[in-house]
């Protein structure tokens, strides 16, 4: 069995709703075991009246919640029985359980993560992104979003975060790409160019820089920049996208009903790829046991989809090929 911890609170939406994709994805998957954190009484009465299998789940009681409103440093002194810190400290003390799954505040994820399971091989852990480019090619951008300044050795860490994440979704040798404002060795600050030069001589399959326009065509498997340059991009790519497809459906606004029903069709492949919320999350690697981050408006849709993420780096063994790396070194 693969055993997942999955937080219900802290998100916008109410656990009853969430719970929900948690209970799809343990339908879907008869070797998957989930451990739902939240208020114990208002989960069973709720899925009651829901046909699951009961052999699959335990629900654990939690007394208090965390909130966006909470400094992440007192939210883990204080609030030692929410569903984060409780959930994460069992993921700590239970071997076999293989992840955790969350939707609550960020800052509170990032330091109870690592105060809570611990660094995998001393590196600093990072925040990464899945998105799909350019014929559904997937890629990786490691940081975006948890190490806002770094010095270039940081880089390389990010590089053996992201190769050993890659090869979880059955890429045998990733290529790897700084990004960076030209695409020559000699572009980028002093940072970006020291870091070229390491991974270089680190052994990756090493492609050079990349510039923002090109990372969604898919010339590297795991892009690597500082944590403030990975969450701009992000950002850039779903604001971009958004306002393109809204800008569709404005031009198609005298179209037919047939025709607007057509484009909606068309948009609704298209527009997901380009918004990671939609696919689960943001992966925490680095640490012990893997920390999949949903979007604070999660849906159950967006439950299932980190449950699966965090079920399947559980099952393709992540931490391990982490350390694999890192022993490369």
């Amino acid at each position: 069995m693969i055993k997942i911890v999955v937080d219900l609170l802290g998100a916008d939406k109410p656990q009853t709703e969430l719970v929900l994709g948690a209970i799809r994805a343990i339908s879907e998957n008869k070797d998957l075991y989930v451990y739902l954190m939240g208020r114990k009484a208002e989960l069973e009465d709720f899925l009651a009246n829901v046909n699951y299998d009961e052999s699959q789940l335990e629900i654990v009681d939690c007394t208090q919640e965390i909130t966006n409103y909470d400094d992440p440093v007192d939210a883990y002194h204080d609030k030692t029985d929410s569903s984060l810190i409780k959930g994460l400290k069992m993921c700590r003390m239970n071997e076999d359980i293989g992840g955790f799954v969350t939707c609550g505040a960020t800052g509170v994820v990032l330091i109870s993560s690592i105060l809570i399971l611990g660094k995998l091989n001393a590196t600093r852990p990072a925040l990464s992104v899945v998105l799909n480019g350019r014929n559904d090619k997937p890629f990786c951008i490691v940081d975006c979003g948890a190490n806002i300044d770094c010095k270039a050795d940081r880089f390389v860490d990010f590089a053996r975060l992201g190769v050993a994440y890659m090869k979880t979704l059955g890429i045998e040798n990733p290529t790897v790409a700084t990004l960076s404002n030209g695409i020559e060795a000699g572009k980028g600050s002093d940072v970006i160019k020291e870091a070229h030069e390491l991974l270089e001589k680190c052994g990756f399959n090493f492609t050079g820089n990349i510039e923002g326009k090109e990372v969604l065509d898919g010339n590297a498997d795991v892009v690597v920049c500082d944590g403030f340059a990975g969450n701009v991009l992000l950002k850039s790519i779903e604001g971009t996208a958004k306002v393109v497809f809204d800008d569709i459906r404005r031009a198609a606004a005298g179209a037919s009903d047939t025709q607007k029903a057509q484009l909606e069709a068309f948009i609704g492949r298209l527009e997901p790829k380009f918004d990671y919320n939609n696919e689960g999350g943001a992966i925490l690697l680095g640490v012990k046991k893997p920390v999949v981050k949903g979007h604070g408006a999660a849906t159950d849709k967006t439950v299932y989809n980190t449950v699966k993420i965090a079920y399947g780096l559980a099952k393709n063994n992540l931490v391990e090929k982490i350390s694999e790396e890192f022993e490369k070194k």
